[in-house]
């Protein structure tokens, strides 16, 4: 059994040498040269890097940004994209130009779902090409509700869409999106520099950022899902809104399934389940739920669970018990009503960080968001929160009563204690910009802010994850944990009504230490090396954290006291595949 002690013994050698490394992911981008001969549509291919340094086609179509240290082969596999980029450049050309003869093609810096390059045409007209990888979501919807253009209705400012594909037997061979390249710069490039951009005007971009998020919470909808248009989609549910906008405009569009991978992954893909459009914040959280239950009744398998036996295996059967317990608990996974209506479906953006919000560096208004794959329509509750731009690492208080302060000893730190103290409170003080301007100026999302609860929320999140992942341990506990606060919870509803066993409680319990050790051993890890939980690695660095956590591992090694101990540490190892890749696609 690994107890903390035995967790602090195991590590306690890890750095005795001092031997500390932090590994930041950088990404890099490829200038490619192509010369497009019109008469025949041939096109000359050289790629180089920034270095200078020609690299093979092939990796046109690899990921190349990161190396993993676990699971590489698998996630390599779900970013390996084959495509015609001779006929993706025709379709740009054709598009935007009846001149460009010569193209220049800069392959931006990959992102985790998606292959995207910046095509420069003679004229000077500029095209972004976005093609999703496997991983982005399921084939057509993935690519059919991005491309719908609510937002226009909504005036919230994206880059027009010049030519598009939800089909990969097209001739380029995949999916694609063709639009404008987005006007201005990325935040990013000034919002990293507080010489460039000081905090009045961060604050302005914050306001805008804020009107923004007022846009999209102003408009609610009766139904969950994607939004398509209604020619992608048409047997879906008519779009019933509470925004004042013509019928006519209303009619080009409809409520079609969810994107999300929870309902997708795998066998999942092939499967009649429901994903959507569902009616109303009850009907999505049970609805995860049942179609987890659906999933688990034909492909469930028993397997072992190291964290909680080296021999008897975890059956399927145990977690069907405790999505019924979910089921009979989701009145407590939904807040109470209030006069914002936090419950009812809104529109949300998925990922508003820096690299996704462009402005004009003359006058610092936002020019562009972009990015808006996957985004859903769902309970206000469920998706509300802190855009990356200005969240700070720590919990920042709601009550905003007092800003924060530099700690009682600051005159006593050294001068990099005293940087790193002056930059944690920045980043606090934009993080309470934020939420007051929010207050203000968008008060249904700070009545979401204010009653949003990770005890009601955590099961809805993992509740299709769990059973995959061999993590059923956190669906346990997320349950238990909202049956202990039943009473707070759904006040007035009555006796919560599930009940743990001892069975229950001893099987969770079985697990608690074990999980620990894998949970501490990532922290301390991410910590001290930089290493994320996914495991992502600059690729210069990946011999040298790969022989660090080899030297980690066997230290804990050598330290376990016992077969047994040796054994869990084996298994319970983080960096380790747990994809087989024999069952990989080629």
């Amino acid at each position: 059994m690994l107890t903390s002690l035995s967790y602090q013994r195991l590590f306690r050698q890890s750095f005795t040498h001092g031997y500390q490394t932090h590994l930041p992911i950088v990404g890099s981008q490829t200038s490619l040269e192509l010369q497009l001969f019109r008469r025949h549509m041939s096109i000359a291919l050289r790629a180089t890097r920034e270095d200078g340094l020609d690299i093979p086609e092939a990796d046109l179509y690899r990921y190349t940004r990161h190396r993993w240290v676990y699971n590489e082969a698998y996630n390599l596999s779900q970013r390996y994209l084959k495509f015609d980029l001779q006929e993706l450049v025709r379709i740009a050309v054709t598009s935007t130009s009846e001149e460009g003869a010569r193209i220049e093609v800069l392959k931006c810096k990959e992102g985790m779902n998606n292959r995207a390059f910046l095509l420069t045409m003679d004229n000077g007209s500029v095209v972004f090409a976005k093609l999703p990888n496997a991983c982005a979501g399921p084939a057509f919807y993935t690519t059919a509700s991005e491309v719908a253009p609510l937002r226009d209705v909504l005036d919230i400012p994206t880059p027009r869409i010049i030519a598009w594909s939800a089909q990969k037997t097209n001739s380029v061979g995949t999916e694609y999106i063709l639009e404008e390249r987005a006007r201005g710069q990325p935040l990013w490039s000034l919002w990293q520099d507080w010489d460039k951009l000081p905090i009045i005007a961060r604050i302005g971009i914050i306001r805008q950022v804020v009107e923004i998020e007022r846009k999209l919470t102003d408009t609610t909808f009766k139904h969950c899902g994607c939004i398509y248009s209604k020619a992608d989609v048409p047997h879906g549910d008519r779009l019933i809104t509470t925004r004042t906008t013509s019928p006519s405009i209303l009619e080009r569009f409809r409520m079609g399934p969810l994107v999300d991978m929870d309902h997708w992954r795998k066998e999942k893909a092939t499967m009649n389940l429901n994903r959507g459009p569902f009616h109303g914040a009850i009907d999505f959280v049970r609805n995860k739920a049942i179609s987890e239950k659906y999933f688990l009744e034909q492909y469930g398998r028993p397997r072992l669970n190291y964290a909680r036996s080296g021999v008897e295996p975890e059956q399927s059967e145990e977690m069907l018990e405790l999505l019924d317990k979910y089921l009979k608990l989701t009145p407590a996974m939904v807040p109470p009503p209030t006069p914002d209506d936090i419950d009812a479906s809104t529109l949300w953006h998925p990922d508003l960080h820096p690299d996704n919000i462009f402005i004009d560096p003359k006058n610092l208004q936002v020019t562009s968001v972009i990015d808006w794959q996957s985004t859903t329509a769902a309970p206000l509750f469920y998706q509300c929160g802190v855009p990356k731009m200005v969240r700070h690492r720590e919990p920042v208080s709601l009550d905003l009563s007092n800003w924060p302060k530099l700690c009682d000893n600051y005159e006593d730190l050294g001068r990099d204690e005293k940087d790193y103290a002056e930059k944690m409170l920045r980043s606090e003080h934009l993080h309470q910009y934020y939420l007051r301007i929010t207050r203000r100026d968008n008060p249904r999302h700070w009545t979401a802010l204010q009653l949003h609860d990770e005890l009601r929320v955590q099961p809805v999140k993992i509740v299709q994850q769990v059973w995959e992942n061999n993590t059923v341990f956190f669906l346990r506990r997320a349950l238990m944990r909202i049956a202990a606060n039943w009473e707070r919870l759904c006040s007035g509803a009555g006796p919560c009504p599930v009940s743990f066993s001892e069975e229950d409680l001893s099987l969770f319990n079985r697990e608690v230490e074990k999980r620990e050790f894998v949970s501490d051993t990532l922290n301390l890890i991410q910590k001290n090396y930089g290493l994320n939980p996914d495991g992502t690695v600059e690729p210069s660095k990946y011999n040298e954290i790969q022989t660090e956590l080899e030297r980690l591992k066997a230290i804990c090694l050598e330290a376990a006291e016992d077969d047994e101990e040796r054994f869990n540490v084996e298994r319970l190892w983080p960096y380790q595949d747990t994809v087989d890749n024999a069952s990989l696609a080629t």
